[in-house]
């Protein structure tokens, strides 16, 4: 179950936050909304009925769930704002839908070109009547391909880790990456500050949230901190993994008691700055896909002509 998609989480959120909104009881609201598989739904309104709690049901039923988004929602239980916090969700997990079918559109006409390329240019071997050659040809090219993408889908289902080590190694979409990790790490953690939650406690949900080996040195430095009775910033080291425009409205709000408005203020920037990556991203990588595709087929064709330019010359000598 954990390979729901983003889009019907997203819906599932929606319906869950205009049901408790309407009146409903938590048992009533997961069975009537749509997007998860009915016997989620079922085992979830059972462990209500028998006094469960969110977080534990949620813990014990919903494995698709992000650690972020079950930090998220303890938090707002116990602020017992959870109607607008899956609201917010809904909204996080839509975008994320959206990106990621703007993403597999832009790739697809270079793809769709690839083929037309790997079926046509081997027509020769059709014309000679050497049909094994022709299939031959048009495998070396198209099954290296499908078997890389399957691979590829299957380890980013299956492997987060995996996923976010190659984000980093990708121009454009690492900055995104960081940007993306930095607002869940905020939203997290402003959300836990709204909730009354401990500050040693919002950083760790806040860490666990961003899953990030970058930030988690410096923050476990901050949790040491906290433990020993100083404030987390103390924990910041110049070379770390925060930013120092986030480092710096941390410890502005950590004076004033403003530490959830401007850590919730960070969210949405760096939710700002992720979006803005991310839309680059469809833009610039589907080009350099289709770059790469037509010096493919440019070779292709001047090597076609070459052949049959050198034939002709044969002929006349």
């Amino acid at each position: 179950m954990s390979g729901l998609s983003d889009k019907r989480v997203s819906s599932w959120f929606f319906e869950l936050s205009e049901s408790l909104t309407a009146g409903f009881s938590p048992a009533e609201s997961v069975v009537m909304a749509d997007g998860i598989p009915k016997k989620i739904g079922i085992s979830l309104s059972q462990k209500f009925e028998g006094g469960s709690s969110w977080t534990a049901a949620f813990d014990a039923q919903c494995p698709f769930l992000q650690s972020g988004e079950r930090s998220i929602i303890a938090a707002a239980e116990l602020s017992g704002n959870l109607p607008a916090v899956f609201k917010e969700l809904g909204e996080v997990r839509k975008e994320a839908a959206s990106f990621q079918s703007r993403i597999k559109l832009a790739s697809l006409y270079p793809i769709v070109i690839l083929h037309f390329a790997a079926l046509l240019f081997p027509l020769e071997y059709v014309i000679d009547g050497k049909i094994e050659a022709y299939l031959v040809s048009v495998g070396m090219i198209l099954v290296p391909l499908w078997v890389s993408l399957a691979l590829l889908s299957i380890a980013f289902k299956f492997s987060p880790r995996f996923k976010k080590g190659l984000q980093s190694l990708l121009p454009i979409i690492k900055s995104y990456s960081i940007n993306r990790d930095l607002a869940r790490f905020c939203r997290t953690f402003a959300a836990c500050a709204h909730s009354g939650v401990s500050v040693e406690t919002c950083w760790q949900w806040a860490l666990d949230a961003a899953d990030s080996s970058r930030l988690e040195k410096e923050g476990k430095l901050a949790i040491r901190a906290i433990k020993a009775g100083r404030p987390a910033s103390e924990g910041f080291v110049d070379k770390g993994g925060f930013p120092p425009e986030l480092k710096q409205q941390y410890r502005i709000g950590e004076r004033t008691g403003s530490l959830d408005v401007n850590i919730e203020r960070s969210a949405e920037m760096y939710s700002s700055a992720a979006k803005k990556r991310l839309f680059l991203a469809t833009l610039v990588y589907p080009q350099i896909l289709f770059l790469v595709i037509a010096v493919f087929v440019a070779i292709k064709v001047i090597s076609f002509y070459k052949g049959y330019f050198d034939g002709v010359l044969d002929i006349l000598e």
